[in-house]
Protein backbone atom coordinates (compact mmCIF):
# COMPACT_ATOMS: atom_id res chain seq x y z
CA UNK A 1 0.00 0.00 0.00
CA UNK A 2 2.71 2.48 1.33
CA UNK A 3 4.42 1.17 -2.21
CA UNK A 4 1.62 2.59 -4.23
CA UNK A 5 0.95 5.67 -2.23
CA UNK A 6 4.74 6.74 -2.82
CA UNK A 7 4.29 6.24 -6.42
CA UNK A 8 1.51 8.55 -6.44
CA UNK A 9 3.01 11.10 -5.05
CA UNK A 10 6.00 10.58 -7.43
CA UNK A 11 3.73 10.93 -10.21
CA UNK A 12 1.67 13.62 -8.92
CA UNK A 13 5.00 15.72 -8.45
CA UNK A 14 6.31 14.94 -11.75
CA UNK A 15 2.96 16.76 -13.32
CA UNK A 16 3.62 19.28 -11.18
CA UNK A 17 7.12 19.85 -12.18
CA UNK A 18 6.22 19.68 -15.96
CA UNK A 19 2.70 22.02 -15.25
CA UNK A 20 5.02 24.12 -13.47
CA UNK A 21 7.67 24.52 -15.96
CA UNK A 22 5.07 24.92 -19.11
CA UNK A 23 3.52 27.71 -16.80
CA UNK A 24 7.09 29.46 -16.54
CA UNK A 25 7.76 28.77 -20.53
CA UNK A 26 4.47 30.26 -21.35
CA UNK A 27 5.33 33.54 -18.92
CA UNK A 28 9.48 34.09 -20.38
CA UNK A 29 8.17 34.16 -24.07
CA UNK A 30 8.26 37.46 -25.71
CA UNK A 31 5.87 39.86 -26.28
CA UNK A 32 6.35 39.84 -29.36
CA UNK A 33 6.71 36.22 -30.12
CA UNK A 34 3.27 35.68 -28.19
CA UNK A 35 1.57 38.66 -30.90
CA UNK A 36 3.49 36.71 -33.77
CA UNK A 37 1.44 33.85 -32.54
CA UNK A 38 -2.04 35.81 -32.25
CA UNK A 39 -2.12 36.44 -35.95
CA UNK A 40 -4.65 34.87 -38.37
CA UNK A 41 -2.85 33.74 -41.44
CA UNK A 42 -4.40 36.47 -43.25
CA UNK A 43 -2.77 39.06 -41.17
CA UNK A 44 0.64 37.27 -41.28
CA UNK A 45 0.31 37.54 -44.68
CA UNK A 46 -0.21 41.58 -44.73
CA UNK A 47 2.21 41.72 -42.23
CA UNK A 48 5.42 39.88 -44.20
CA UNK A 49 4.14 41.38 -47.45
CA UNK A 50 4.38 45.04 -45.41
CA UNK A 51 7.79 44.15 -44.43
CA UNK A 52 8.69 43.14 -47.92
CA UNK A 53 8.02 46.15 -49.39
CA UNK A 54 9.39 48.66 -46.86
CA UNK A 55 12.82 46.58 -47.40
CA UNK A 56 12.90 45.80 -50.92
CA UNK A 57 10.33 48.41 -52.67
CA UNK A 58 11.56 51.22 -50.00
CA UNK A 59 14.16 52.16 -47.72
CA UNK A 60 12.80 50.35 -43.98
CA UNK A 61 16.09 48.41 -43.47
CA UNK A 62 18.32 50.52 -43.60
CA UNK A 63 16.22 52.68 -40.53
CA UNK A 64 16.12 49.00 -38.89
CA UNK A 65 19.99 48.78 -39.15
CA UNK A 66 20.72 51.78 -38.39
CA UNK A 67 22.27 53.83 -40.50
CA UNK A 68 19.34 55.79 -41.95
CA UNK A 69 16.69 58.15 -39.44
CA UNK A 70 13.93 57.73 -40.86
CA UNK A 71 12.39 56.42 -44.17
CA UNK A 72 8.83 57.93 -45.51
CA UNK A 73 6.20 56.58 -48.06
CA UNK A 74 3.11 57.55 -48.98
CA UNK A 75 -0.26 55.93 -48.99
CA UNK A 76 -3.35 57.03 -51.01
CA UNK A 77 -5.46 58.94 -49.76
CA UNK A 78 -8.88 58.24 -49.55
CA UNK A 79 -10.21 61.75 -50.23
CA UNK A 80 -8.76 61.51 -53.91
CA UNK A 81 -8.49 58.12 -54.84
CA UNK A 82 -10.01 57.87 -57.99
CA UNK A 83 -11.53 54.22 -59.12
CA UNK A 84 -8.92 54.28 -62.07
CA UNK A 85 -6.03 53.84 -59.96
CA UNK A 86 -7.56 50.15 -58.99
CA UNK A 87 -5.68 47.14 -59.79
CA UNK A 88 -2.17 49.92 -60.71
CA UNK A 89 0.99 49.28 -59.00
CA UNK A 90 0.70 52.60 -57.12
CA UNK A 91 -2.72 50.87 -55.43
CA UNK A 92 -1.39 47.40 -54.94
CA UNK A 93 1.84 49.04 -52.85
CA UNK A 94 -0.64 51.15 -50.62
CA UNK A 95 -2.92 48.04 -50.22
CA UNK A 96 0.20 46.55 -49.13
CA UNK A 97 1.55 49.52 -47.08
CA UNK A 98 -1.85 50.45 -45.54
CA UNK A 99 -2.92 46.55 -44.50
CA UNK A 100 0.25 46.23 -43.19
CA UNK A 101 0.41 49.17 -40.65
CA UNK A 102 -2.88 48.33 -39.48
CA UNK A 103 -1.94 44.94 -38.20
CA UNK A 104 1.42 46.52 -37.07
CA UNK A 105 -0.80 48.98 -34.87
CA UNK A 106 -2.77 46.31 -33.97
CA UNK A 107 -0.88 43.78 -32.26
CA UNK A 108 3.14 45.16 -31.98
CA UNK A 109 2.63 49.13 -32.06
CA UNK A 110 2.32 48.90 -28.19
CA UNK A 111 5.78 46.46 -27.33
CA UNK A 112 8.47 48.94 -26.76
CA UNK A 113 11.99 49.05 -29.55
CA UNK A 114 15.09 50.88 -29.10
CA UNK A 115 15.73 50.26 -33.04
CA UNK A 116 12.14 51.27 -34.69
CA UNK A 117 8.68 53.13 -34.41
CA UNK A 118 6.11 52.52 -37.08
CA UNK A 119 3.40 55.61 -37.56
CA UNK A 120 1.33 57.00 -40.00
CA UNK A 121 -0.53 60.46 -40.28
CA UNK A 122 -3.79 60.81 -39.73
CA UNK A 123 -4.67 62.97 -42.58
CA UNK A 124 -3.40 63.92 -45.90
CA UNK A 125 -0.20 66.05 -46.16
CA UNK A 126 -0.94 69.36 -46.50
CA UNK A 127 1.20 70.52 -49.69
CA UNK A 128 1.18 66.85 -50.84
CA UNK A 129 -2.83 66.29 -50.54
CA UNK A 130 -3.13 62.74 -52.83
CA UNK A 131 -0.53 61.29 -49.77
CA UNK A 132 -0.99 60.07 -46.23
CA UNK A 133 2.96 59.81 -45.05
CA UNK A 134 3.77 56.16 -43.64
CA UNK A 135 6.86 56.83 -41.18
CA UNK A 136 9.46 54.34 -39.89
CA UNK A 137 12.19 56.02 -37.69
CA UNK A 138 15.38 54.78 -35.97
CA UNK A 139 14.60 56.69 -32.36
CA UNK A 140 18.41 56.58 -31.56
CA UNK A 141 19.61 57.49 -35.00
CA UNK A 142 17.25 60.14 -35.49
CA UNK A 143 18.31 62.04 -32.50
CA UNK A 144 21.58 61.81 -33.13
CA UNK A 145 21.55 64.00 -36.13
CA UNK A 146 19.44 66.83 -35.14
CA UNK A 147 21.31 66.82 -32.19
CA UNK A 148 24.53 67.19 -34.93
CA UNK A 149 22.26 69.48 -36.73
CA UNK A 150 20.46 71.20 -33.97
CA UNK A 151 21.10 74.86 -34.81
CA UNK A 152 19.73 74.29 -38.26
CA UNK A 153 16.71 72.70 -36.76
CA UNK A 154 16.18 75.67 -34.49
CA UNK A 155 16.90 78.38 -37.12
CA UNK A 156 14.06 76.67 -38.85
CA UNK A 157 11.51 75.36 -36.06
CA UNK A 158 12.18 77.46 -33.26
CA UNK A 159 15.11 77.47 -30.60
CA UNK A 160 12.91 75.32 -27.91
CA UNK A 161 13.02 72.28 -30.01
CA UNK A 162 15.45 69.69 -29.14
CA UNK A 163 15.93 65.99 -30.46
CA UNK A 164 13.28 64.57 -28.33
CA UNK A 165 10.79 67.29 -29.08
CA UNK A 166 11.06 66.41 -32.67
CA UNK A 167 10.78 63.18 -32.34
CA UNK A 168 7.57 63.14 -30.68
CA UNK A 169 7.06 65.62 -33.37
CA UNK A 170 7.92 63.66 -36.04
CA UNK A 171 5.51 60.43 -34.47
CA UNK A 172 2.50 62.39 -33.46
CA UNK A 173 -0.16 61.50 -36.22
CA UNK A 174 -2.15 65.08 -35.94
CA UNK A 175 0.99 66.69 -37.30
CA UNK A 176 2.47 67.30 -40.85
CA UNK A 177 5.72 66.54 -42.02
CA UNK A 178 8.29 69.26 -42.01
CA UNK A 179 8.77 70.62 -45.66
CA UNK A 180 12.11 72.53 -45.44
CA UNK A 181 13.98 70.62 -47.99
CA UNK A 182 17.32 71.05 -45.98
CA UNK A 183 15.53 69.27 -43.03
CA UNK A 184 13.78 66.78 -44.51
CA UNK A 185 17.04 65.85 -46.63
CA UNK A 186 19.21 65.90 -43.07
CA UNK A 187 16.29 63.71 -41.16
CA UNK A 188 16.03 61.47 -44.09
CA UNK A 189 20.07 60.48 -43.76
CA UNK A 190 21.33 61.96 -46.95
CA UNK A 191 23.96 64.49 -44.81
CA UNK A 192 23.63 68.43 -44.53
CA UNK A 193 25.49 69.72 -47.32
CA UNK A 194 23.78 67.53 -49.62
CA UNK A 195 20.61 68.74 -47.99
CA UNK A 196 21.84 72.34 -48.84
CA UNK A 197 23.07 72.10 -51.45
CA UNK A 198 19.55 70.06 -52.85
CA UNK A 199 17.71 72.90 -51.11
CA UNK A 200 18.54 75.62 -53.65
CA UNK A 201 18.17 73.18 -56.52
CA UNK A 202 14.66 72.46 -55.05
CA UNK A 203 13.94 75.97 -54.45
CA UNK A 204 14.92 77.32 -58.36
CA UNK A 205 12.76 74.23 -59.51
CA UNK A 206 9.48 75.66 -57.81
CA UNK A 207 10.11 79.71 -59.00
CA UNK A 208 10.28 77.97 -62.13
CA UNK A 209 6.81 75.90 -62.16
CA UNK A 210 5.51 78.00 -59.62
CA UNK A 211 2.06 80.18 -60.88
CA UNK A 212 2.80 82.52 -62.93
CA UNK A 213 2.28 86.15 -62.94
CA UNK A 214 1.47 88.67 -65.64
CA UNK A 215 3.37 88.93 -68.42
CA UNK A 216 2.48 85.54 -68.36
CA UNK A 217 5.63 83.89 -70.31
CA UNK A 218 7.39 80.55 -69.30
CA UNK A 219 9.16 81.68 -66.44
CA UNK A 220 12.30 79.25 -67.20
CA UNK A 221 12.65 80.91 -70.87
CA UNK A 222 12.70 84.38 -68.75
CA UNK A 223 15.51 82.85 -66.51
CA UNK A 224 17.30 81.87 -69.31
CA UNK A 225 17.06 78.14 -68.01
CA UNK A 226 16.05 74.85 -70.20
CA UNK A 227 12.95 73.08 -69.68
CA UNK A 228 13.02 70.36 -66.49
CA UNK A 229 10.11 68.71 -66.88
CA UNK A 230 7.06 69.40 -65.47
CA UNK A 231 6.71 69.33 -61.60
CA UNK A 232 2.92 69.85 -60.54
CA UNK A 233 4.01 72.47 -58.82
CA UNK A 234 1.93 75.61 -60.95
CA UNK A 235 -1.13 75.47 -58.08
CA UNK A 236 1.19 77.15 -55.43
CA UNK A 237 1.24 80.58 -55.48
CA UNK A 238 4.35 82.70 -57.46
CA UNK A 239 7.44 82.43 -55.55
CA UNK A 240 10.74 83.77 -56.53
CA UNK A 241 14.38 82.94 -55.05
CA UNK A 242 17.55 85.08 -55.57
CA UNK A 243 20.94 83.68 -56.89
CA UNK A 244 22.83 82.02 -53.64
CA UNK A 245 26.33 84.10 -52.82
CA UNK A 246 28.79 83.55 -55.62
CA UNK A 247 26.12 83.54 -58.22
CA UNK A 248 25.51 86.33 -60.87
CA UNK A 249 21.90 84.74 -62.13
CA UNK A 250 20.04 81.63 -60.91
CA UNK A 251 20.75 80.16 -64.58
CA UNK A 252 24.14 79.93 -63.42
CA UNK A 253 23.46 78.55 -60.54
CA UNK A 254 21.13 75.68 -61.48
CA UNK A 255 23.74 74.96 -64.10
CA UNK A 256 26.26 74.60 -61.52
CA UNK A 257 23.77 72.79 -59.44
CA UNK A 258 23.28 69.95 -62.17
CA UNK A 259 26.31 69.48 -63.13
CA UNK A 260 27.98 69.12 -59.43
CA UNK A 261 25.21 66.62 -58.17
CA UNK A 262 25.60 62.82 -58.27
CA UNK A 263 23.23 59.72 -57.87
CA UNK A 264 24.99 58.36 -54.21
CA UNK A 265 23.96 54.38 -56.13
CA UNK A 266 27.03 55.36 -58.27
CA UNK A 267 28.76 55.02 -55.23
CA UNK A 268 27.84 51.20 -54.01
CA UNK A 269 29.35 48.09 -55.77
CA UNK A 270 26.74 46.54 -58.36
CA UNK A 271 24.17 44.67 -55.91
CA UNK A 272 20.58 42.55 -55.74
CA UNK A 273 19.52 45.66 -53.20
CA UNK A 274 20.73 49.08 -53.55
CA UNK A 275 21.52 51.43 -50.93
CA UNK A 276 19.05 54.88 -50.54
CA UNK A 277 19.19 56.76 -53.62
CA UNK A 278 19.72 60.49 -52.97
CA UNK A 279 22.19 63.38 -54.08
CA UNK A 280 25.32 63.38 -53.50
CA UNK A 281 26.82 66.82 -53.66
CA UNK A 282 29.94 66.76 -51.97
CA UNK A 283 31.55 64.00 -50.56
CA UNK A 284 32.93 65.40 -47.62
CA UNK A 285 33.55 63.49 -44.00
CA UNK A 286 29.82 63.74 -43.47
CA UNK A 287 29.24 61.94 -46.68
CA UNK A 288 31.77 59.34 -46.88
CA UNK A 289 30.82 57.78 -43.67
CA UNK A 290 27.00 57.94 -44.42
CA UNK A 291 28.01 56.13 -47.53
CA UNK A 292 30.16 53.78 -45.67
CA UNK A 293 27.43 52.78 -42.90
CA UNK A 294 24.73 52.42 -45.80
CA UNK A 295 27.02 50.37 -47.23
CA UNK A 296 27.86 48.00 -44.45
CA UNK A 297 24.01 47.57 -43.51
CA UNK A 298 22.99 46.84 -47.31
CA UNK A 299 24.55 43.18 -47.20
CA UNK A 300 22.33 42.74 -43.31
CA UNK A 301 19.04 43.42 -45.10
CA UNK A 302 20.30 41.27 -48.35
CA UNK A 303 20.69 38.86 -45.60
CA UNK A 304 17.56 39.07 -43.92
CA UNK A 305 15.51 39.07 -47.15
CA UNK A 306 16.53 35.59 -47.98
CA UNK A 307 15.54 34.21 -44.60
CA UNK A 308 13.09 31.11 -45.14
CA UNK A 309 11.35 32.58 -41.74
CA UNK A 310 12.05 36.48 -42.93
CA UNK A 311 8.64 38.15 -41.14
CA UNK A 312 9.98 35.93 -37.36
CA UNK A 313 13.65 37.58 -38.25
CA UNK A 314 12.54 40.65 -38.55
CA UNK A 315 10.66 40.86 -35.57
CA UNK A 316 13.28 39.54 -34.13
CA UNK A 317 15.75 42.05 -35.18
CA UNK A 318 13.16 45.32 -34.35
CA UNK A 319 12.17 43.84 -30.27
CA UNK A 320 15.49 42.34 -29.18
Amino acid sequence: MEHYISLIKKTLCFFLFFYAGFIQAEEILPEWQKSLQSLSSEERLYLEAFFRTMFTNSEGGFVLAGSKPVCMEGILSPDTFSTGQIGTKIHRRSVDLCEGYRTWRKYFASIPSKKLIICCKNHPDKQYSDWIHLLWINPQKLIEVVQENLPLFQYVLGPQVTPTSFLLFLTDPSQDIPHDYTLTGIFLGFGSQNALYYQRLELIQKQIFSRENPPFNPINERLNIPSVGYLGCDNAESFNTEPSFSYSTLRDEYQSLEEMGASSIETSPSSLFKIPLFAVYKKDKETLAILSRYQTDQKMVENLLLKPNFLEESLKCIFE
